[in-house]
């Protein structure tokens, strides 16, 4: 009878069932399975438990037992975390190492990962990150301060010697015009050096890596130099090395004679510098930086270096940079012909400028003489297309501008002109268009006072006249002008004459145009005093106009008692015209009942109003 295994078989209906439970389950299973062996007719009345036939289960069971006790260890390896770390941990470590020297897919995986938890240590703890960095950011700045304050001493130094000095003062003013500190420039011409040969020292070996040389620089065997170099920097290193057990720091500059050799170190190689005469500070930074790219671009092979610099590539182009030089400046003499020409140019120049200001000055003058003037207003003085052009407002009487240009000793070509016509009100000025429009006789003086003018002396009445009238149109804001000392020069005839014309009253009919029949005698009257007046006034010097004006009453119409008055004036002229009179001393005015001669309250002064009366007044 085959035998048969206890070893639970994982089904999915014994899946969460205890371990004991399942196991006396799979126990009477397995008799239950005996039994129908050896019992046929059970066996054709029960069925089985097992699907296929019980005793491959069983052979089953026998080969697999050892590998299902190793997966469930492995199962239960893997579900305990505690476990599963302890597992891993042993491993990790060279499964890094292998991966890393497979290719670089580990170092990008990592890289994001590790950079985040960096941020995350330095915000947490930032002291952390300053006691990892300090010895090395330490060492670093203070030598970069240290060779900044050396550039600035420098600088400062040959500053100081040549500040004031002629060869200063020349640079002073090259500085100025360049835009560059005197301090640069004072190095510029001062510091004089040329970087004659450039090591690349392998640290490890001691190896040449690259060598460059400026033209014409004299040297050794560069092998042996940098081999030399090489063993002072051990040397050094040693000599000064810390009681901890560190290594001391290798030489930074070293003088021998005219030369000084500079050395910057770097974590595979170093590069040593030869220098002749007085290098700047500056060159620490280009040999710095040029090591700083060979390191970050070459850094693999240089670690992997053992003697064959092929691996490097191209080393003397990168170190071509550090070979700079510095010569003094030559100073070309030039030849003393050559200064006529800038001399004749600067007299040139300088004798235009004199002109130039020899001009503006008597413009100037010219145009505060111009300012002086009544009458004149001097609104822009400019030069423009080689001219002077003053402009302003000029009245008609004030002195012309170009009477003046002599007394500014300035040629009339010069200076053009551009002036607008308006009235001044200046008391000179009106006092010149006064004497102008009026003609004041010999007896009459015009004197100014203040804004005042007066006027004295004796004159006639026609003259007295017009000057009122001259009064009268003269703009608001004008100055004054009296005539209070003016004594009028009446003649007794031409007055007598002026007020018995003035007297007349010639009577109209109401609606009439024509004077009534029975003034005819008084038409003749007044055509024969006015023809006396006009002589007498001839022989006086002056002329005479009547003005004939017509009235009405207030009957009617505005309009028609306008039309009627001036028919009325039209009508006396016509018929002193025809007594001889001159027409051309005869005008008509219409009044209408605008100007009533009475109240025209009563029908006798109503009748008085219906007339025509004459006005006298006397003109040059």
């Amino acid at each position: 009878m085959s035998s048969l295994s206890l070893s639970a078989r994982d089904t999915p209906d014994m899946a969460d069932t205890p371990i004991d439970e399942a196991r006396i389950r799979r126990l009477a299973d397995l008799l239950l399975e005996v039994a129908r062996t050896v019992d046929p007719e059970l066996a054709a009345s029960v069925p089985s438990n097992f699907e296929g036939d019980p005793r491959l289960e069983a052979l089953r069971s026998v080969l697999l037992e050892h590998d299902r006790a190793a997966f469930a260890r492995l199962q239960q390896k893997v579900d305990d975390p505690q476990e599963f770390a302890e597992a891993v941990s042993a491993v990790l470590a060279s499964a890094f190492a292998l991966a890393a020297s497979r290719d670089e897919r580990l170092a990008s995986i990592l890289a994001p990962t590790m950079e985040r938890a960096t941020q995350a240590s330095i915000r947490t703890n930032p002291k952390t990150m300053v006691g990892i960095l300090y010895p090395l950011m330490g060492p670093a700045i203070s030598k970069s301060l240290a060779e900044t304050l050396d550039g600035t001493l420098q600088g400062l130094n040959q500053a100081f010697k040549y500040s004031f000095s002629w060869q200063g003062l020349k640079w002073r003013l090259e500085a100025y015009r360049s835009g560059s500190t005197f301090a640069d420039v004072v190095l510029k011409h001062t510091v004089v050096f040329r970087v004659e040969h450039v090591f690349l020292i392998h640290r490890k070996t001691g190896l040449l890596l690259e060598h460059v040389a400026a033209a014409e620089a004299a040297s050794q065997d560069p092998h042996m130099v940098s081999g030399m170099l090489s063993a002072i920097q051990d040397f050094v290193r040693d000599s000064f090395s810390s009681a901890e057990g560190g290594r001391g720091g290798g030489i930074d500059s070293l003088r021998l004679g005219d030369l000084t050799i500079w050395c910057e170190e770097g974590p595979s190689a170093f590069l040593a510098a030869v220098i002749r005469g007085n290098p700047p500070e500056s060159l620490h930074t280009q040999l710095r930086e040029t090591l700083g790219h060979i390191h970050e671009d070459l850094h693999g092979p240089l670690e992997q270096f053992e003697g064959d610099s092929a691996i490097l590539g191209d080393l003397s182009t990168r170190l071509g940079s550090c070979l700079q030089q510095q010569e003094q400046p030559k100073e070309e003499r030039l030849s003393r012909w050559l200064w006529i020409l800038p001399l004749v140019l600067v007299i040139a120049v300088v004798s235009w400028a004199v002109s130039r200001a020899v001009e503006e000055s008597r413009v100037d003058a010219y145009v505060q003489l111009l300012r002086d003037q009544p009458g004149v207003v001097v609104t822009g003085a400019e030069r423009r297309d080689g001219l002077w052009h003053v402009s302003g407002l000029r009245d008609p009487l004030a002195t012309d501008p170009a009477e003046l240009l002599a007394k500014a000793n300035l040629a009339p070509d010069r200076v053009a002109g551009h002036w607008e016509p308006y009235q001044a009100l200046n008391p000179a000025i009106l006092l010149k268009r006064m004497e102008a429009t009026l003609s004041p006789p010999t007896d009459v003086s015009l004197v100014i006072y203040g804004n005042t003018i007066r006027a004295r002396g004796s004159a006639p009445q026609h003259w007295v006249e017009k000057a009122r009238a001259f009064i009268a149109a003269l703009p608001a804001g004008s100055p004054r002008i009296d005539l209070a000392e003016l004594q009028d020069v009446q003649d007794p005839t031409f007055i007598a004459l002026r007020q018995a014309i003035q007297a007349h009253i010639i009577p109209f009919d109401s609606g009439s145009p024509r004077p009534a029949r029975d003034q005819e005698p008084r038409l003749d009257k007044i055509a024969e005093e006015l023809a006396q007046l006009i002589k007498v006034a001839r022989g006086l010097g002056f002329s005479v106009r009547v003005t004939i004006i017509g009235h009405a009453d207030a009957t009617g119409r505005d309009t028609s008692n306008l039309s009627l008055s001036a028919a009325r004036a039209e009508v006396v002229r016509s018929m002193l015209r025809a007594r001889g009179i001159a027409p051309d001393l005869l005008s008509v005015r219409s009044a209408g009942a605008l100007e009533p001669l009475k109240p025209d309250a009563t029908d006798e002064e109503k009748a008085i109003n219906r007339s025509v009366t004459l006005t006298v007044s006397t003109t040059d």
